[in-house]
């Protein structure tokens, strides 16, 4: 492992994640009582009151992470963290090298992993948050989302 970019720890991954699980889900909050999808009782009488809260999310993870996300590849939990992701390439001597992780691969492939942890409900698809989270204790400390994108986590700072 390079001195320069060490993996970042699983406690920082863990702390990062739970940190955007809490700004993500309440700036869609926030969005939805501004937009107003789901004001009244008739609202939900139907289910696209679903899809438009789905696409707040989506808007929310967006505005929160999309810059951060393709000039740095960091969710803002990663960059209080001081944690980055960047593609997997390593040199000759097989250190990592700091390759910026292009913006489809981290929203089409790794993003798509943090809408499942709140299916739980669906037994076969709410094992793949578990499957995904587990794999960080392998020695890379590659969670699923990880070897799907071709990514891994690296600590940028230290604190």
């Amino acid at each position: 492992m390079n001195d320069r970019w060490p993996l970042a720890t699983r406690s920082r991954r863990l702390v990062a994640t739970l940190l955007d699980g809490l700004f993500v889900p309440a700036l869609t909050l926030l969005l939805v009582m501004i937009f107003g999808f789901v004001e009244d009782a008739e609202d939900y009488a139907d289910f696209w009151w679903v899809l438009w809260v789905l696409l707040t999310a989506v808007l929310s993870y967006l505005i929160l992470n999309g810059y951060t996300l393709w000039r740095r590849g960091q969710t803002l939990g990663k960059v209080i963290m001081g944690i980055a992701i960047v593609s997997v390439s390593s040199g000759e001597d097989g250190h990592w090298k700091f390759i910026p992780a292009p913006l489809w691969k981290l929203i089409c492939l790794r993003a798509v992993f943090f809408p499942l942890l709140f299916v739980i409900a669906l037994p076969p698809v709410g094992l793949i948050p578990l499957v995904d989270h587990l794999l960080i204790f392998r020695k890379q400390r590659r969670c699923l989302h990880d070897l799907v994108a071709g990514t891994v986590v690296i600590r940028v700072f230290k604190f």
